[in-house]
């Protein structure tokens, strides 16, 4: 009776002690998965052997780290070593029960059958050159365990990433890997058998809930990825959508002057044809995109100013100052366009002369600034601070353009960019876009 309390004892203690162990891999896991190439590795395992090989070298990784923050059974003398062994390789009659196979078994759950037995094979390999009791038995039961939980998502994927399919596999996962070991050839010798079987004794229960409890662990910290991946398809969802919303108001300018011209010179109205069909093959290009090269907008930019010539002749000139090294940063497609067209369709009432219109560029280190002026009639300064805050409904339109470019600068940098309006009745207009810069697109 004393020996069952102690034996109960023994495993309640040690699945604490693993359970504790767990939290910490668990939490260096869910940090590892926060650095964006990690983060893009695990979201695209299914589609790229690149990244499926990353995903397995990165939950490989962290299940030799989870074999080396586990605990030293000394088969000889009954005992346990708690803390961190500065030491290898293990002695013969020592064994480790680490948190290796908790890992192997998320690798195959949540990656497939490739990333869960080339985890498997990593951990598997480092687990054999550690030595010890049972080392190379242990060591092929962590790839047979990898590929198993890996073949699990293969043939019931939906029903693996429940918490009853988690949870069961997990189990059977862990008692298939303590069955490998107990019928191992290798243990036809007495002795070697007495030592793998008390192993298997002292371990089995305390492995299990941890195995079990560390699976559900990392199945909330993958829903947790797995919802920000969600997110960020949403918020490219609504940049195409504010863009989409632009692009009709601009069509439709474009339609409006092709019918005029068609009545008045049809021989102009074909060159504007030839001038649109570019326009919108540019447009097409970069119409899957939820960002372009600052060169490239002002490329799309010349574009539409070929077409704004067409109709307006020696009606504006454009200067543009923008330095080097900002052509490489990345703007929202068609921010330049919008804010352009804007001069031409408010800012020209009244206005018999020539416009001047100014593309000034600043760069300030970690940001970038972009001036678009112009000379045109201007506003009051109190509509000028109330555009790009909301719209704002006018004779000469409600400035909602503004409004969809302030949102959509919200939605791609959390608040860290804003568009200022200094502008004054007869002196003309400035817009200005403060923007952080990213070499990379979004």
């Amino acid at each position: 009776m004393a020996f069952e309390i102690q034996t109960y004892n023994d495993w309640l203690v040690n699945a604490f002690e693993l359970l504790q162990r767990v939290g910490a891999v668990v939490i260096v896991a869910y940090i590892s998965m926060r650095v964006p190439l990690v983060r893009r590795s695990l979201s695209g395992a299914q589609t790229s052997w690149f990244y499926q090989l990353a995903t397995a070298c990165f939950f490989g990784f962290i299940a030799i780290l989870g074999t080396h923050m586990g605990l030293i059974f000394n088969t000889s003398n009954e005992s346990w070593d708690w803390g961190t062994r500065t030491y290898w390789p293990l002695a013969a009659d020592e064994a480790i029960i680490g948190l290796r196979d908790l890992m192997v078994l998320t690798a195959g759950i949540f990656g497939g059958a490739w990333i869960g037995l080339g985890a498997g094979i990593l951990a598997g390999s480092e687990r054999y050159f550690l030595q010890g009791n049972v080392g190379d038995m242990s060591a092929l039961a962590t790839i047979i365990l990898g590929l198993g939980a890996g073949l699990s998502r293969h043939f019931w994927p939906f029903w693996t990433i429940s918490v009853k399919g988690v949870l069961t596999v997990s189990v059977l996962g862990t008692l298939v890997q303590k069955l490998i070991l107990l019928l191992s050839p290798l243990f036809a010798d007495v002795t070697v058998n007495k030592a793998a079987t008390l192993v298997m004794w002292e371990t089995t229960l305390p492995v299990l809930v941890a195995n079990s409890l560390g699976c559900l662990l990392f199945l909330l910290v993958i829903k947790d990825l797995e919802y920000d991946q969600i997110q960020i398809r949403e918020k490219s969802a609504q940049l195409r959508a504010l863009h989409a919303q632009v692009e009709p108001h601009f069509l439709n300018n474009m339609l409006t002057a092709l019918q005029a011209l068609i009545v008045k010179d049809p021989d102009r109205a074909l060159n504007f044809l030839s001038k649109l069909a570019q326009f919108f093959n540019h447009t097409r290009v970069s119409a899957s995109a939820n960002s372009i090269r600052l060169a490239d907008e002002m490329a799309h930019l010349g574009l539409y100013l070929d077409f704004q010539a067409l109709r307006f002749p020696d009606k504006f000139n454009l200067h543009l100052d923008v330095p080097e090294s900002l052509l490489h940063c990345h703007v929202e497609p068609r921010i330049l366009q919008t804010l352009v067209e804007n001069i031409f369709v408010h800012a020209r009432h009244g206005e018999t002369g020539s416009i001047q219109i100014k593309i000034k560029g600043e760069d300030l280190g970690e940001a970038m600034k972009i001036h678009v002026v112009d000379t045109g009639c201007g506003m009051t300064q109190e509509r000028a601070e109330k555009l790009g805050k909301q719209a704002v409904i006018s004779r000469n339109g409600s400035g909602s353009a503004l409004y969809q470019i302030r949102c959509s600068l919200d939605l791609v940098f959390n608040g860290k960019a804003n568009i200022e309006i200094k502008s004054a009745l007869g002196l003309g207009t400035t817009v200005i876009l403060n923007i952080p810069k990213r070499i990379e697109a979004w």
